[in-house]
């Protein structure tokens, strides 16, 4: 199915339009339709094609942005790297949102704690699992294998929702049905974070991967086959983290194998065993970042169409104006002395000075020596961007840690390896002190993740999942905060960490909830 390449938001603020009266309407306050009965607009295989693109723009919308002129609107990077210490706020050019962010010291008002987009995506997922059904025996073209195809990447976006919410808020109000009567209470009271686990995410996950048709070649933009195994994968490994279930590191591997047994957007199957299985050296950029669906590596991209969306103006944009978030500077200062790793230049801007270290290169087609500042300087505008959710160097890392929790060192260790050796480095040795015994190892292949997925959304989750909030994290905020104050800080990230961790429900939708209850750390 080839619901992108085209003007996704367009097709999105029509459709949520016709479903909820308004396409940015929160969810949660939404009014049901009264004029017309929704099950009309899902009739033939047209209404389901345009259902489609609306839950799939919804979630960019969420994840890059709104594009046009209001720029940084994605969260993609505030949520997966915002807290964490990839970045940074960039000086007198940043604003409260990101200021908050690079020092822990979140607010009820800060714009990425709102988690109105991620309901009004669960909204339009519901409707489409209620209605699908119905198109199917409406109209031929909607075949039993479509009808199938469809629920599973919507039971699978619902879990995604999910997934994100569960990680960054804890407990939240559960919706797996429609809002389209009157009579039915709006406003619910939040649900225990383990309860959304173990009974929406992992059962639609489990659903979905029933459903999607398997061993096709993939549609990168489109949740897939490997896309649902890998979330499912990812999910167990979150389950296992911080809930110290070593049994679901097993059930992470299992999901880990899937992946392996699908097809990327190449027809390649994944495999998984080599190093061959991941693009080379050379393709790094060009294949995953600049043409995921050219790739044999990807699995899961956000797809952005500049010309009809506009700018794709991520907080790490290039172009000739300053961001609010930098690269932050030690990690700018020490990757760019690693000569070996050749995804210091492919990621990262590494000339000093504005205009450059607030700079990620890794989504843009530009010289890996860097670009001119000033007026010569390329425009975002003039980009695409296609912020990668899932892919297999990311996998490959992570089934690394599991393996290695699970106590299979040696294969842990080789694909560790796979892709220290794919960027230019040196293989680790078993005997290597900086890997000593399982939690060595462990924090080896998450100083790697932080290198290979850099501007990918993934760092905040892995602190967080490994519980090294205070071991990475003190000294980064440490150092931060007595730059600001001009005096020597050293709380570091605090106590308290499992709640400090969460995120604050947003002051809006405690507002419009009045059975909503802020999480403790920000009462």
């Amino acid at each position: 199915m080839h619901l992108m390449k085209h003007n996704i938001v367009v097709y999105a603020t029509v459709f949520v339009g016709l479903l909820a009266t308004s396409g940015c309407q929160k969810f949660l306050e939404e009014k049901p339709l009264t004029a017309v009965d929704t099950k009309d607009y899902y009739k033939t295989l047209k209404d389901v094609n345009a259902s489609m693109a609306g839950i799939y723009g919804s979630f960019q919308q969420e994840m890059t942005g709104e594009g046009g002129t209001k720029n940084f609107t994605g969260k993609y990077h505030y949520w997966g790297e915002g807290r964490a210490d990839n970045f940074d706020f960039n000086g007198q050019y940043t604003s409260a949102l990101v200021r908050e962010l690079s020092i822990n010291t979140l607010t009820s008002g800060n714009s990425a704690s709102d988690w109105t987009g991620f309901y009004r995506t669960i909204g339009l997922t519901n409707l489409a699992i209620k209605y699908i059904p119905n198109a199917a025996k409406l109209d031929n073209a909607v075949t039993p294998t479509l009808r199938d195809n469809f629920l599973a990447q919507c039971y699978a976006m619902r879990a995604m929702c999910y997934f994100y919410i569960v990680r960054l808020w804890g407990d939240a109000p559960i919706w797996i049905e429609p809002y389209e009567d009157y009579m039915v209470e709006s406003k619910r009271p939040r649900e225990s974070k383990e309860k959304i686990m173990e009974e929406i995410i992992i059962p639609d996950l489990k659903n979905a991967y029933n459903l999607i048709q398997k061993n096709q070649t993939s549609n990168v933009w489109n949740i897939n086959e490997g896309a649902i195994a890998a979330i499912l994968a990812d999910v167990y490994m979150w389950k296992a983290g911080m809930n110290s279930d070593n049994a679901s590191y097993t059930e992470a591997i299992n999901w880990f194998k899937n992946v392996f047994k699908a097809k990327a957007p190449t027809g390649k199957v994944y495999t998984g065993t080599t190093i061959a299985d991941l693009e080379v050296a050379a393709d790094w950029r060009p294949k995953l970042f600049l043409d995921p669906s050219k790739s044999k590596e990807s699995i899961w991209s956000i797809n952005w169409d500049a010309a009809n969306n506009g700018c794709a103006c991520i907080p790490i944009s290039i172009g000739s104006s300053n961001n609010q978030v930098r690269v932050d500077s030690v990690l700018h200062a020490d990757w760019k002395k690693d000569k070996t790793d050749m995804r210091v230049t492919l990621s990262i801007d590494t000339l000093a000075g504005l205009g450059h270290y607030d700079k990620v290169l890794k989504y843009y087609n530009v010289p890996a020596s860097g670009f001119p500042s000033g007026t010569n300087a390329p425009k975002a505008t003039d980009y695409p961007v296609y912020l990668v959710m899932y892919r297999l160097g990311d996998v490959y890392l992570s089934y690394a840690e599991a393996l290695n929790r699970t106590g299979d060192r040696p294969n842990a260790l080789k694909y560790l390896n796979f892709i220290r050796q794919r960027a230019g480095k040196v293989a680790l040795l078993d005997a290597d002190p900086l890997i000593a015994g399982v939690v060595g190892l462990e924090d080896e292949i998450i100083r790697e993740r932080r290198l290979e997925l850099f501007g990918e959304g993934k760092r905040w989750f892995d602190l967080v999942r490994t519980r090294s909030l205070n071991k990475v994290l003190d000294p980064v905020i440490n150092r931060r905060i007595s730059k600001i104050q001009g005096a020597p800080y050293t709380e570091g990230f605090g106590t308290n960490v499992d709640e400090k961790a969460l995120w604050p429900i947003h002051r809006n939708n405690l507002e419009d909830n009045k059975k909503l209850e802020q999480n403790s750390f920000y009462r």
